[in-house]
C-alpha cells in the first residue's frame, strides 16, 4: 500500500488506538470505525474535488487548517504515520460541511448507524480521523508537480480506489454510508474486511 494509503493503513496504530476509547474499547470495532471513516472522507473529497470549484474550497480548506495548526503540514515519509492531533470539535465540523455540505449531519449519522456509534462518538471518530487523512492529503498535494487543488482529485481517488481494490466489498459500506436511502445495514463480514487491512500490524 504505497503513499498515503500506506500510511493511513501501516503499522503504526497510534490513531486506532485513540478511536478505542469510542468503541468499548474494542479493537476490532475501533479498526472497522478508523477504516469506515477514512474511506468515507476519501468517498466525500473525492466528489467534492470532481469540480475545479470544489477542489479550490477543498484546498484552502486545507491550507487554512493547516495554518491553524490543526492539521500537520507533510505527509509521512513511505512506511511512516501520519502524526496524530486532537482536533478541536468546532473544527471537525467544519471541515465536514467542507467535504459534504448539508449532508454532513446526514453523513455522520449514517456512519454511526453503519458502525452502531451514537452521535457523539461519531463525531469523536471523525475528529480523531480527519487530522490523519486530511494531514497526508495534503502533504501529497505540496509535493505533486501541478498545483495543489488540481492535485487533489487524483490523489483522494488513487487512495479511494486502492481501499475499494484491496477490499471490493467496502464499496458497500461507504455506499450505505452516503446514500441518505440506503437503510443503513451493512454486512458484519463486510465490515471485518474492511479491519483487515490492518492485519499486518503487529498485535
Amino acid at each position: 500500500m504505497p503513499g498515503l494509503l500506506e500510511a493511513l493503513f501501516g503499522n503504526d496504530t497510534e490513531t486506532v488506538e485513540k478511536v478505542r476509547t469510542h468503541t468499548g474499547n474494542d479493537p476490532q470495532r475501533a479498526e472497522q470505525a478508523y477504516g469506515a471513516a477514512v474511506g468515507t472522507i476519501l468517498r466525500g473529497l473525492e466528489n467534492k474535488s470532481k469540480t475545479k470549484e470544489g477542489a479550490e474550497s477543498i484546498w484552502e480548506m486545507l491550507r487554512k487548517q493547516v495554518e491553524q495548526g490543526n492539521l500537520p503540514a507533510d505527509a509521512p515519509a513511505s512506511g511512516k504515520h501520519v502524526q496524530v492531533r486532537d482536533m478541536d470539535p468546532k473544527a471537525a465540523n467544519e471541515m465536514l460541511k467542507t467535504i459534504f455540505g448539508k449532508d454532513a449531519p446526514d453523513v455522520e449519522g449514517a456512519y454511526g448507524k453503519v458502525i452502531t456509534l451514537d452521535p457523539e462518538a461519531s463525531r469523536k471518530v471523525f475528529a480523531k480521523v480527519l487530522p490523519a487523512v486530511l494531514g497526508g492529503i495534503f502533504g501529497a498535494a505540496e509535493r505533486a508537480p501541478e498545483a495543489s487543488a488540481q492535485a487533489l482529485p487524483k490523489i483522494v481517488g488513487k487512495a479511494r480506489t486502492e481501499i475499494e481494490d484491496q477490499q471490493p466489498k467496502a464499496k458497500g459500506i461507504f455506499d450505505a454510508i452516503l446514500d441518505r436511502d440506503h437503510d443503513g445495514d451493512v454486512d458484519m463480514d463486510d465490515l471485518n474486511q474492511l479491519a483487515s487491512m490492518f492485519m499486518k500490524k503487529p498485535r
